[in-house]
């Protein structure tokens, strides 16, 4: 297991990560780092990180973060996932919310209808989403079965005059 920081001295995390990833590709690396813009953390899980913890993480919680991933296990620290929660919270607008109760699709299936209408394939969808293709091709399954539509975009056309896809 290797604990990285983005900025270091030469090369930078970024740049690190993939190397490792090449170079020992059973290496679980934890990133510690002072950034805590949701962009830095999306990139270096996308690159290959298994976990992010920022720098003013407690001891306690730095410890299980370590014990974590060296296990195995992905990990993101307390104080960005809640940020990142509270942004999915106030994303979702009332009309919405009504919109996505009223067709009986979840909160995540909502987002994947709308990853769908923005024209990103099911992998693209599930590397956004940090998931797999296969729980993706399960969600577009769901979703229009619940919407009765018989293709990708009578989905689509059904989501936009039911208020489902917003701007």
């Amino acid at each position: 297991m290797v604990v990285l920081d983005l900025n270091m001295p030469g090369t930078d995390g970024f740049a690190t990560i993939p190397q490792l990833r090449e170079q020992y590709p059973e290496v679980r690396i934890l990133v510690l780092s002072m950034l805590d813009n949701e962009r830095y953390v999306a990139q270096a899980i996308g690159l290959g990180a298994s976990g992010y913890a920022l720098k003013s993480t407690g001891r306690a919680e730095l410890l299980y973060a370590i014990k974590t991933v060296a296990a195995g296990r992905p990990y993101l620290c307390t104080v960005i996932g809640l940020a990142l929660l509270r942004k999915m919270h106030s994303l979702e607008s009332p009309s919405s919310a009504v919109a996505r109760a009223a067709s009986g699709l979840s909160k995540r299936e909502l987002e994947v209808l709308t990853l769908i209408a923005e024209g990103l394939t099911n992998a693209e969808i599930a590397d956004k989403l940090f998931t797999s293709k296969r729980t993706i091709e399960t969600h577009r399954q769901n979703i229009i079965e619940k919407t009765q539509a018989k293709n990708t975009a009578a989905l689509i056309k059904y989501a936009v005059s039911q208020g489902m896809l917003t701007d």
